[in-house]
């Protein structure tokens, strides 16, 4: 069994508890019901017009720019992005085949030099394999 300490009542602390209401109050809470009085005048304003006659479609157009803007914003970004991309891999693959070729030719070089090493470390056994095999075939069968 464990036995659990009890439970300790967690106070707050009313100073900044007051000071954390406030700020959510002046910073979330007042400006959501700002823009939401706003939006509720745009929307009777459209109401009133679309109903009393008047013209909505300059509105709807005003409406369409705005809505068209960000997008046209975004799509210019997405293209200086794409084609700063696009620029940036003509480069590279200009300037890789100088550097590739380099690493190449260092990786033969390095292949030479451990099959050299390789071929030098083995030489003795083969040698005594080699022996012990003309040996074996020097012998008579039976």
């Amino acid at each position: 069994m464990t036995s659990e300490p009890p439970e300790q009542k967690r106070e707050r602390n009313e100073r900044t508890w007051q000071a954390h209401r406030r700020d959510v109050f002046w910073q979330i809470t007042m400006p959501l019901a700002v823009i939401l009085l706003v939006v509720f005048a745009i929307l009777g304003l459209t109401v009133y017009a679309a109903a009393g006659g008047g013209s909505v479609a300059k509105g709807g157009d005003v409406a369409l720019v705005f809505l068209i803007i960000p997008l046209m914003v975004m799509a210019v970004f997405s293209l200086v992005v794409f084609g700063a991309a696009a620029y940036g891999l003509v480069r590279l693959n200009n300037a890789l085949p100088f550097y590739t070729r380099q690493m190449q030719d260092a990786m033969y070089r390095l292949q030479r030099r451990v099959n050299a090493g390789a071929d030098k470390v083995t030489a003795p056994i083969l040698k005594v394999h080699g022996f012990i095999a003309s040996v074996k075939a020097l012998k008579p069968r039976k």
